[in-house]
């Protein structure tokens, strides 16, 4: 530890990290550092008391992310007595018969720039910092001794490496042999995850609230889910009773999934209760007609806003998108809109979602607000970790 750089903040910028905020900007910090990109270092506050260890990047604004608030070594030790605390509170508070979740959220849980999710004993995750690359043999020793998992996925191809100086990393299996999506549990329900090529790590895990949620309320109900990916919203309406079912995504791989776990969990795809249907979201909405017959609309396309200068953008084409749902729906029927925009906060999505409604000609009431599932991890402390809003309402 003591070959470890020193880096001192300003007079009175160590507060937000005494209060559990992770981020140290590069207007805190005192003279000239001399540090690589991704190496660790030691964070004293301006009377020299200790703060933390991060890790350091020149390269961003955000210069350290606090890795550990004790003075402790950053070994494979630290790193799986962490995994395995989280590992247990985390099973904890998940809902019965439920082996697919996320482990690490990283600096929510203390892991800046690592993503670990775990269906079953398949583990994936991803690097996004430059402190988190520098860890990676690390991170893949921890998961081996903390779980002795069946298999070890990377899942490192994420535009917001770029951000970080890093280079594009290709998917990479370090543990076991994947050659097919890997099947979990979710509230009882079977999925598979396409952890080699799917989206994220290959499954939308934080919805899990919300797909409860919708599968109490939809039984009876011809439910239209857009942007569908795997079709878990689907299988949830299937499975709790739905008059029917239509599933629209732009991905013939992504269809072909959903079709799968509509057939793990002993429901027929060839039915006619259940349609997929391969196109753009927003020209298949177009194409729609005053005669199309939908009471619950579910809505939960990717992120439109991946940097501060699109957000108006983003909110605008939200917007487009919901209005179209909205005038879609009759009296008593219902959306549920998301968006995993993280810099589109909850206040601007609702206001979103109420201009919408307006210029549909529909007056709505909120049914539930939710945002991601607790494994997802929200501190207070670190209010930029929210990113998911999904918002039900119902038509007056």
């Amino acid at each position: 530890m003591s070959d470890m750089p020193i880096i001192k903040l300003r007079a009175h910028r160590e507060t937000p990290i005494r209060a559990g905020h992770p981020w140290v900007f590069s207007n805190a910090l005192i003279g000239d550092i001399q540090a690589q990109p991704g190496v660790l270092v030691r964070v004293m506050a301006a009377d020299n008391s200790f703060l933390g260890i991060g890790t350091y990047n020149p390269l961003t604004s955000i210069r350290i992310r606090i890795i550990s608030t004790a003075d402790e070594q950053i070994n494979e030790t630290f790193f799986v007595n962490k995994l395995v605390l989280l590992d247990k509170m985390k099973q904890k508070y998940l809902p019965s018969q439920t082996n697919g979740y996320r482990l690490v959220h990283s600096d929510a849980d203390g892991f800046p720039g690592l993503i670990i999710d775990r269906y079953d004993q398949t583990f994936v995750f991803q690097i996004h910092t430059a402190g988190m690359e520098h860890l990676r043999p690390l991170i893949i020793s921890s998961i081996k001794k903390a779980f002795r998992p069946a298999a070890i996925v990377e899942r490192s191809d994420v535009s917001a490496r770029k951000e970080e100086g890093l280079q594009d990393y290709p998917v990479q299996v370090h543990l076991g042999q994947i050659d097919s999506p890997v099947d979990f549990l979710e509230n009882g329900y079977s999925f598979l995850a396409d952890v080699l090529s799917g989206q994220k790590t290959g499954f939308f895990l934080d919805q899990r609230d919300a797909r409860l949620q919708f599968g109490m309320i939809c039984s009876k109900r011809k439910v239209l889910n857009l942007f569908c990916y795997s079709g878990a919203f689907s299988v949830y309406a299937a499975l709790a009773g739905a008059e029917s079912v239509v599933s629209v995504d732009t991905s013939e791989a992504a269809l072909e999934l959903a079709i799968a776990n509509f057939k793990l969990n002993k429901l027929d795809p060839a039915s006619k209760k259940y349609e997929f249907i391969k196109a753009d979201v927003f020209d298949y909405l177009h194409s729609l007609n005053k005669s199309a017959d939908f009471d619950f609309i579910v809505c939960d396309p990717p992120a439109f806003a991946k940097s501060k200068a699109k957000v108006e953008q983003a909110i605008k084409a939200y917007e487009d998108l919901n209005k179209k749902c909205f005038e879609l729906l009759k009296t008593s029927c219902l959306l549920a809109s998301s968006s995993c925009s993280g810099r589109v906060t909850l206040d601007d999505f609702k206001n979103m979602l109420r201009m919408a409604s307006g210029k549909a000609g529909r007056d709505t009431r909120v049914i539930a607000c939710m945002g991601q599932a607790f494994d997802h991890t929200e501190k207070l402390s670190f209010p930029e970790g929210r990113y998911l809003k999904t918002i039900f309402v119902e038509v007056l």
